[in-house]
């Protein structure tokens, strides 16, 4: 398939553009990290649903927020 079967998005970054963008957050992160920053890499640890439902993962922290805000649950 040439480009004259695909139909251009006008909106996307190029690679170029894309690459430009991956050097810059490289250099950041560098930066960062020389600068004494740490960067925590967290794990994907999934919720154990046997004793909660969606419902409560959804809604889990709804008491907390009524508690801060002085409402009653």
């Amino acid at each position: 398939m040439t480009s004259i079967h695909v139909k251009p998005l006008f909106d996307t970054p190029t690679r170029q553009q894309k690459e430009t963008e991956s050097r810059a957050i490289a250099a950041d992160l560098e930066r960062f990290r020389k600068a004494g920053g740490r960067i925590e890499i967290l794990g994907t640890t999934p919720i154990d649903k046997t004793g909660i439902s969606r419902w409560q993962v959804v809604e889990g922290g709804a008491d907390r927020r009524k508690a801060a805000k002085g409402e009653k649950a």
